[in-house]
């Protein structure tokens, strides 16, 4: 499993006192799937997502997806249903809370 996201970085500005911090004390939001992420003409994904504190203790909080490849995929901007739109290429999704958004995660698209 890859976990991916701003974690890299959360045990550097673990020690920071000015983290940026949205209102719901998210630091960092954390999306585990395995490399490489494939999905086929037709199929839906959902990824795992959690939202975490400067702790790296889970946050409830309201995560939101978006893709700037809207003619490759469609995703559920609350659930984070990804479906493919295409059968070839590659698309990109991302998870935000706020104004703190995920890396963006590359999907391959197949027939």
């Amino acid at each position: 499993m890859r976990r991916v996201a701003l974690l890299l970085a959360l045990g550097a500005l673990a020690a920071c006192s000015a983290l940026p911090v949205t209102g719901d004390g998210v630091v960092a939001l954390e999306i585990s799937y395995t490399q490489p992420l494939v999905l086929r003409l037709g199929q839906t994904l959902t990824l795992p997502v959690r939202a975490v504190n400067q702790q790296g203790d889970s946050v409830a909080a309201e995560i939101r997806w978006q893709t700037p490849d809207t003619t490759a995929i469609s995703v559920d901007s609350v659930s984070g249903a990804i479906l493919a739109r295409v059968g070839t290429g590659t698309a990109r999704v991302q998870a935000r809370v706020g104004t703190l958004h995920s890396d963006l995660i590359s999907i391959t698209l197949q027939p």
